[in-house]
């Protein structure tokens, strides 16, 4: 379990974990032994599970905390995994989804050794027009992967149930991009 934990639903972003942190968190003064997840959401209701489950039963009504976009992206560039949102039925790459493509393919130039691997989430039984719509995002964000400078032989390719994720609906409308960085050696 993280230090802390943010959920992202729609391109917006909240601290569901680790509020204790906040403060260091807003002004970029965290230690470099705190870690931090952040938890891509199907629906905004997943957000409000998450927080409830890690800091129980709230006396107001209200939301967590939403995070700064500029904080976000802080945040992302040191992490190496990353998920593209697509509406529903679409293969559109929207801003949101550009900025985190860049982002992990910054990630992935910066550790050229590690392999980056693209992660279409599937339901087994699901129709074929599903599959065959998850592989071309799945094309689209290794087009602009390449563009951005990583080597296509980095790439590859790996599909998961859509129960290995909680919440994730029957058609899921995301790509995961995870580039593999080894763990440094432990002192």
């Amino acid at each position: 379990m993280a230090d802390i934990t943010l959920a992202e639903f729609n391109g917006r972003v909240w601290l569901v974990g680790g509020e204790q942190y906040l403060d260091d968190l807003l002004a970029n003064t965290l230690g470099g032994d705190i870690s931090i997840e952040l938890v891509p959401c199907e629906r905004k209701s997943n957000v409000n599970e998450l927080w409830l489950q890690l800091c129980g039963p709230q006396p107001t009504l209200g939301d967590p905390w939403m995070i700064h976009p500029g904080i976000v992206e802080r945040i992302r560039r040191r992490s190496s995994d990353h998920a593209v949102f697509f509406a529903e039925w679409s293969a559109r790459l929207d801003r949101d989804a550009l900025t985190v493509i860049a982002s992990a393919a910054a990630w992935a130039v910066e550790h050229p050794e590690a392999p980056v691997e693209l992660v279409e989430y599937l339901d087994p039984e699901g129709p074929k027009a599903i599959v065959d719509l998850s592989r071309l995002r799945a094309q689209l964000i290794e087009d602009k992967l390449t563009e951005a400078g990583v080597a296509a032989h980095r790439l590859t390719r790996a599909r998961r149930g859509i129960g290995d994720v909680a919440g994730m609906a029957q058609e899921s409308q995301r790509v995961d991009i995870v580039v593999q960085v080894a763990d440094p050696p432990k002192k």
